[in-house]
């Protein structure tokens, strides 16, 4: 192993270097910090199919809750009630996960702070704000030395 300041031939366990005397352990550290926040994030195709998924599942609930409201004959059985009560929670339940995982991951691709992602709970402002996140390009993640 070589002494990234230096040049010089060291040791892999040598946490200084003996020719510049410079820290070897905090450059170790800050990369593997910077390997862990790569692994956190989003691109746009993965956060893009991801959000489309979230629109069609609320659809979908939306479009059970409107016929049980027209066909209320078809929902008398307990079973249907019980898919019926899920489709209630579920929309409010997706947009929570989808928030806390895609979001929060998408937004440190992009460079910015995870908690920016409590912005898509906003009603109308959050939807616009998904669809930029799905436009904006993700920015390199730099590690100082």
């Amino acid at each position: 192993m070589l002494c990234k300041y230096c040049g010089n031939p060291i040791s892999a366990s040598t946490k200084v270097c003996p020719m510049c005397g410079r820290s070897l352990a905090a450059s170790a550290e800050k990369s593997r910090t910077a390997a862990e926040s790569r692994k956190k994030v989003m691109k746009r195709l993965p956060f893009a199919v991801f959000t489309f998924l979230l629109f069609v599942c609320i659809i979908s609930c939306m479009v059970v809750e409107q016929s049980a409201i027209l066909f209320p004959h078809k929902y008398a059985d307990s079973l249907s009630q019980v898919i019926l009560e899920i489709t209630y929670i579920l929309p409010s339940a997706m947009s929570l996960l989808y928030c806390i995982v895609c979001v929060r991951r998408r937004l440190r691709d992009i460079g910015k702070s995870p908690f920016y992602s409590l912005l898509v709970m906003l009603p109308l402002f959050g939807i616009g704000y998904v669809i930029y996140l799905c436009f904006k390009k993700s920015v390199a993640v730099q590690v100082s030395h």
